[in-house]
Protein backbone atom coordinates (compact mmCIF):
# COMPACT_ATOMS: atom_id res chain seq x y z
CA UNK A 1 0.00 0.00 0.00
CA UNK A 2 2.80 2.42 0.92
CA UNK A 3 4.45 1.74 -2.43
CA UNK A 4 1.25 2.65 -4.27
CA UNK A 5 0.96 5.93 -2.37
CA UNK A 6 4.60 6.74 -3.12
CA UNK A 7 4.14 5.85 -6.80
CA UNK A 8 1.00 7.98 -7.04
CA UNK A 9 2.84 10.88 -5.41
CA UNK A 10 5.64 10.64 -7.92
CA UNK A 11 3.30 10.41 -10.89
CA UNK A 12 0.72 12.96 -9.78
CA UNK A 13 2.67 15.47 -7.79
CA UNK A 14 6.11 15.36 -9.34
CA UNK A 15 8.08 14.18 -6.29
CA UNK A 16 11.47 13.03 -7.46
CA UNK A 17 13.25 9.90 -6.32
CA UNK A 18 16.84 9.89 -5.07
CA UNK A 19 19.48 7.44 -6.21
CA UNK A 20 18.81 5.55 -2.97
CA UNK A 21 15.16 5.12 -3.99
CA UNK A 22 13.84 7.62 -1.48
CA UNK A 23 11.32 10.34 -2.31
CA UNK A 24 12.81 13.83 -2.30
CA UNK A 25 10.48 16.29 -0.56
CA UNK A 26 12.69 19.34 -1.07
CA UNK A 27 16.13 20.12 -2.45
CA UNK A 28 18.26 23.26 -2.51
CA UNK A 29 21.82 24.25 -3.44
CA UNK A 30 23.97 24.70 -0.33
CA UNK A 31 27.34 26.13 -1.28
CA UNK A 32 29.04 23.60 -3.56
CA UNK A 33 26.67 20.89 -2.34
CA UNK A 34 23.03 19.99 -2.69
CA UNK A 35 20.90 19.55 0.43
CA UNK A 36 17.78 17.38 0.15
CA UNK A 37 15.08 16.25 2.50
CA UNK A 38 14.13 12.68 1.67
CA UNK A 39 11.49 10.29 2.97
CA UNK A 40 12.89 6.84 3.73
CA UNK A 41 11.00 4.19 1.80
CA UNK A 42 10.87 1.42 4.40
CA UNK A 43 10.76 3.19 7.75
CA UNK A 44 9.24 6.37 9.25
CA UNK A 45 12.34 8.56 8.87
CA UNK A 46 12.94 11.82 7.08
CA UNK A 47 16.58 12.29 6.09
CA UNK A 48 18.61 15.41 5.39
CA UNK A 49 21.17 14.39 2.77
CA UNK A 50 24.05 16.61 1.75
CA UNK A 51 25.85 15.66 -1.43
CA UNK A 52 28.78 17.11 -3.35
CA UNK A 53 29.11 16.29 -7.07
CA UNK A 54 32.76 15.30 -6.51
CA UNK A 55 32.01 13.49 -3.23
CA UNK A 56 33.87 16.07 -1.12
CA UNK A 57 32.76 17.04 2.40
CA UNK A 58 29.82 19.40 2.69
CA UNK A 59 29.60 22.10 5.32
CA UNK A 60 25.90 22.89 5.59
CA UNK A 61 24.96 26.17 7.24
CA UNK A 62 21.93 26.61 9.49
CA UNK A 63 20.19 28.82 6.90
CA UNK A 64 20.27 25.98 4.35
CA UNK A 65 18.79 23.49 6.84
CA UNK A 66 15.99 25.90 7.72
CA UNK A 67 15.40 26.69 4.04
CA UNK A 68 15.05 23.05 2.93
CA UNK A 69 12.80 22.22 5.88
CA UNK A 70 10.67 25.29 5.18
CA UNK A 71 10.37 24.28 1.52
CA UNK A 72 9.27 20.76 2.45
CA UNK A 73 6.85 21.67 5.23
CA UNK A 74 5.36 24.96 4.01
CA UNK A 75 2.45 23.23 2.24
CA UNK A 76 0.90 19.79 2.72
CA UNK A 77 3.13 17.44 0.72
CA UNK A 78 1.38 14.19 -0.35
CA UNK A 79 4.00 12.06 1.37
CA UNK A 80 3.67 14.04 4.60
CA UNK A 81 -0.10 13.56 4.43
CA UNK A 82 0.04 9.83 3.63
CA UNK A 83 2.62 8.88 6.25
CA UNK A 84 3.66 9.78 9.79
CA UNK A 85 7.36 10.17 10.50
CA UNK A 86 9.09 9.57 13.83
CA UNK A 87 12.55 10.98 13.16
CA UNK A 88 14.59 13.45 11.16
CA UNK A 89 18.03 11.98 10.46
CA UNK A 90 20.70 14.54 9.68
CA UNK A 91 23.54 12.07 9.18
CA UNK A 92 26.98 13.06 10.41
CA UNK A 93 27.15 16.05 12.68
CA UNK A 94 30.49 17.10 11.12
CA UNK A 95 28.58 18.20 7.99
CA UNK A 96 26.90 20.95 10.05
CA UNK A 97 29.66 23.24 11.42
CA UNK A 98 27.20 25.39 13.38
CA UNK A 99 26.05 22.32 15.33
CA UNK A 100 29.61 21.08 15.89
CA UNK A 101 30.68 24.52 17.14
CA UNK A 102 27.71 24.64 19.51
CA UNK A 103 28.52 21.18 20.87
CA UNK A 104 32.26 21.89 21.17
CA UNK A 105 31.71 25.24 22.89
CA UNK A 106 29.18 23.75 25.31
CA UNK A 107 31.38 20.75 26.18
CA UNK A 108 34.56 22.80 26.59
CA UNK A 109 32.81 25.06 29.13
CA UNK A 110 30.68 22.44 30.88
CA UNK A 111 31.85 21.09 34.27
CA UNK A 112 29.94 17.89 33.37
CA UNK A 113 32.42 17.26 30.52
CA UNK A 114 35.93 16.07 31.40
CA UNK A 115 38.15 17.62 28.71
CA UNK A 116 41.25 15.79 29.94
CA UNK A 117 39.61 12.37 29.68
CA UNK A 118 37.43 13.28 26.67
CA UNK A 119 34.23 12.01 28.23
CA UNK A 120 31.30 13.23 30.30
CA UNK A 121 31.08 12.80 34.04
CA UNK A 122 28.24 10.53 35.14
CA UNK A 123 26.52 9.70 31.82
CA UNK A 124 27.28 7.88 28.59
CA UNK A 125 28.81 10.02 25.85
CA UNK A 126 25.81 9.41 23.54
CA UNK A 127 23.39 10.67 26.23
CA UNK A 128 25.56 13.73 26.87
CA UNK A 129 25.73 14.74 23.20
CA UNK A 130 22.00 14.07 22.70
CA UNK A 131 21.15 16.26 25.69
CA UNK A 132 23.34 19.12 24.42
CA UNK A 133 21.79 18.95 20.94
CA UNK A 134 18.31 18.93 22.48
CA UNK A 135 18.99 22.46 23.77
CA UNK A 136 16.27 25.02 23.02
CA UNK A 137 18.81 27.08 21.05
CA UNK A 138 19.07 24.24 18.53
CA UNK A 139 15.61 22.67 18.62
CA UNK A 140 13.53 25.84 18.32
CA UNK A 141 14.99 26.85 14.96
CA UNK A 142 14.79 23.37 13.44
CA UNK A 143 11.33 22.79 14.83
CA UNK A 144 9.75 26.00 13.49
CA UNK A 145 9.31 24.79 9.88
CA UNK A 146 8.18 21.26 10.80
CA UNK A 147 5.47 22.63 13.13
CA UNK A 148 3.61 23.85 10.01
CA UNK A 149 2.60 20.23 9.33
CA UNK A 150 1.93 19.30 12.94
CA UNK A 151 5.33 17.88 13.92
CA UNK A 152 7.42 18.73 16.93
CA UNK A 153 10.84 17.60 18.11
CA UNK A 154 10.61 15.48 21.24
CA UNK A 155 14.23 14.43 21.67
CA UNK A 156 17.56 13.67 20.04
CA UNK A 157 19.26 10.32 19.53
CA UNK A 158 22.94 9.93 18.67
CA UNK A 159 25.42 7.15 18.15
CA UNK A 160 29.05 6.77 17.13
CA UNK A 161 30.24 9.92 18.91
CA UNK A 162 33.79 10.91 17.98
CA UNK A 163 35.93 12.76 20.50
CA UNK A 164 39.16 14.64 19.82
CA UNK A 165 40.92 17.99 19.95
CA UNK A 166 39.40 21.29 18.85
CA UNK A 167 41.35 21.04 15.59
CA UNK A 168 38.62 18.61 14.49
CA UNK A 169 35.93 21.31 14.62
CA UNK A 170 35.23 22.55 11.06
CA UNK A 171 35.53 26.28 10.42
CA UNK A 172 36.83 26.81 13.95
CA UNK A 173 37.82 30.33 14.83
CA UNK A 174 40.13 31.65 17.53
CA UNK A 175 42.79 29.99 19.61
CA UNK A 176 42.32 26.37 20.45
CA UNK A 177 41.95 25.09 23.98
CA UNK A 178 43.60 21.98 25.23
CA UNK A 179 41.56 18.88 25.84
CA UNK A 180 39.18 16.59 24.05
CA UNK A 181 35.62 17.40 23.06
CA UNK A 182 32.87 15.62 21.08
CA UNK A 183 32.90 16.75 17.44
CA UNK A 184 30.98 14.21 15.36
CA UNK A 185 28.15 11.67 15.67
CA UNK A 186 25.24 10.20 13.78
CA UNK A 187 22.21 12.30 14.77
CA UNK A 188 18.43 11.89 14.69
CA UNK A 189 15.88 14.42 15.91
CA UNK A 190 12.88 12.45 17.22
CA UNK A 191 9.57 13.68 15.82
CA UNK A 192 6.04 13.41 17.06
CA UNK A 193 2.93 14.37 15.09
CA UNK A 194 0.23 16.28 16.96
Amino acid sequence: MAFRILLASVLLFGASISAAGEAILASIPAGECNLSLEAAENWPTLRLRAGHPDHRPCFIEKTAVIQVLTQAFSEPHPILIARKFTSLAIGRLIDYPWLVKFLARRASQDPKWNTAAGKPRGVHVNRYVADVLFSPEIVSEIETPVRKQGYRITGVSVEKVLVGGLENVPQREGPGQKGKIPFDAQVWFRLEHD
